[in-house]
């Protein structure tokens, strides 16, 4: 009979934990392979789509964010495993000594025991489940983290890229125009000397290649942290950064037009947005399971094992021992820890909605605010391309009138000057107008083609 009891424990206990099994079973890291999303490909540079993949793989800080999914699965992992039974050997040697009431003589010896014990807190109430589901919107808030971190990461590589080609294409024409100050002052200095013109006329020149030379300087640092962003962004050394390739300022595209329409409510689909509403259901599930803090415990109790006078006995069927009881378990007093506890996690669930009505108000004002700048941006790159057509026309002028001697070099020279200096209006424009359409995609969670 003990030997029926015993085995018909031992299988509810298998049983019992056949049924958790499943959901208990640790939650599968799903590899997702990036690729490159097709909004990126609207710029036609293929060398972007791949920096922005290199950093989608080998970026740290979107690293360290999955490691972070990893870390919350985890703790979902041991709050999980609390609704399973909990199994435990102990093995004991208690020592005895005794004496006889009718001879006096002492006797000892030792009573060896060797159970196995079960205890399962038994979730009626759904104290545990609550604590889980808790932790399961912790899990998913800690992957919209990782999905926050890849917007910003492929943002950040974007608009650095693009201030890269803006400089290279600055840096070539500020030296062209360092480069035609040096021969405008050479024959201005010609003409000072014969006594053709005032000190005054070579002075502006000269201070203006100062000017010119240190916005040079300015540039050729800029790039050189931009590069060293970029190689950090992409998670390589910024040693030899200034050799990545790179396409020219004409040739970037528009993602789309000035006229294009956005939906509004792509911004539900920011990442910052999406993770606010999980935050406010966990904070539900946290105030659920501080309700449910004041409900009692109750657990099941289980020991089965064997017990003996001799070693040798240990093992045989007539030495086993079992017990089976449950226990309910309810604090009558806790110093009022428990109503403050729920008093918090009520406080702290009205504070993570406040949190969700800020949240979606700066989504709401960020795309306002990209928007409204494109459109400024744009409007000032197509009045500077126009220009550009009469500025370069003019500069033509002098440079016909210069060979056919009716016009003199200086001329010519301030007309390539102004030209360039034009040109360099009109790219500063059209690579505002591309960093806002960036700004646009972040700001609307990465979720336009």
């Amino acid at each position: 009979m003990k030997k029926i009891i015993t085995i018909i424990i031992l299988g509810a206990l298998s049983l019992s934990s056949f049924c958790f099994a499943g959901e208990n079973a640790p939650m599968a890291v799903k590899a997702e392979k990036e690729n490159t999303a097709s909004y990126w490909e609207n710029y036609g540079d293929e060398l972007l789509n791949g920096y922005i993949q290199e950093a989608l793989e080998n970026n740290l800080s979107i690293k360290i964010a999955g490691a972070r999914i990893k870390e919350s699965e985890a703790i979902l992992g041991t709050i999980n495993a609390q609704r399973l039974p909990q199994l435990s050997i102990n093995p004991s040697v208690y020592p005895y000594r005794t004496i006889s009431r009718w001879s006096g003589n002492f006797g000892s010896g030792n009573l060896l025991y060797f159970p196995l014990l079960l205890n399962w807190e038994l979730d009626i109430f759904g104290k545990i489940s609550d604590r889980v589901q808790a932790s399961k919107m912790g899990v998913k808030i800690s992957k919209e983290d990782l999905n926050i971190v890849k917007l910003a990461v492929s943002s950040e590589i974007a608009a650095s890229y693009f201030n890269i080609v803006l400089d290279d294409k600055l840096i070539k024409n500020y030296e062209e125009i360092a480069s035609n100050l040096d021969e405008t002052i050479r024959l201005k200095r010609q003409l000072y000397e014969g006594g053709i013109i005032p000190y005054d006329n070579l002075y502006v020149s000269e201070y203006e290649l100062v000017t010119q030379k240190n916005q040079l300087n300015s540039l050729l640092r800029q790039r050189e942290i931009l590069l060293h962003r970029l190689a950090v962004l992409r998670g390589v050394s910024p040693d030899g950064s200034s050799n990545i390739q790179r396409t020219s300022v004409e040739k970037l595209e528009f993602p789309f037009g000035l006229n294009a329409e956005i939906s509004s409510d792509l911004i539900f689909n920011r990442p910052d947005v999406v993770q606010a509403e999980y935050v406010i259901k966990k904070a539900a599930f946290d105030v659920k399971a501080a309700k449910k803090a004041f409900l009692p415990s109750i657990n099941l109790n289980e020991m089965v094992g064997f017990e003996s006078l001799k070693a040798g006995r240990l093992f045989n069927w007539n030495s086993t021992v079992y017990q089976l009881g449950a226990g309910l378990l309810l604090d009558l007093y806790t110093g009022g820890y428990k109503m403050s506890y729920l008093k918090y996690n009520k406080e702290l669930a009205v504070e993570k909605l406040h949190q969700y009505n800020n949240v979606l108000l700066n989504a709401v004002c960020e795309t306002e605010n990209s928007i409204s700048s494109y459109k400024a941006d744009y409007n000032s790159y197509s009045e500077f391309k126009n220009m550009i057509e009469k500025s370069g026309h003019y500069y033509k002028v002098a440079n016909i009138r210069y060979t056919n001697g009716t016009g003199n070099r200086i001329d010519e020279l301030a007309a390539r000057r102004q030209f360039l200096v034009n040109e360099n209006s009109m790219y500063l424009a059209k690579i505002s107008a591309l960093v806002d359409t960036i700004n646009i995609y972040k700001a609307l969670g990465g979720s336009i083609n």
